[in-house]
């Protein structure tokens, strides 16, 4: 997929600007836009290695352990 997206990248961009149809630089752009949400998508994901009987907890509100104002 990401092949893909980097060879549309490159050749609407390409096609885009060295006076091809006006269309090439909108599948660029679609492209770039893509490839950046690919790249942000990667650094928010976090991997956590657990050992057997080991839990991980998230959540969204407040810890139980924090004080309470």
């Amino acid at each position: 997929m990401t092949a893909l997206i980097n060879y549309l990248y490159r050749t609407g961009l390409r096609k885009g600007t060295t006076g091809g149809h006006w269309s090439w630089f909108v599948v660029a752009l679609a492209a770039h836009i893509l490839r950046k949400d690919k790249a942000h998508r990667a650094q928010s994901a976090e991997t956590i290695s657990l050992k057997r009987g080991e839990r991980y907890l998230i959540s969204l509100g407040e810890s139980p352990d924090s004080p309470t104002r």
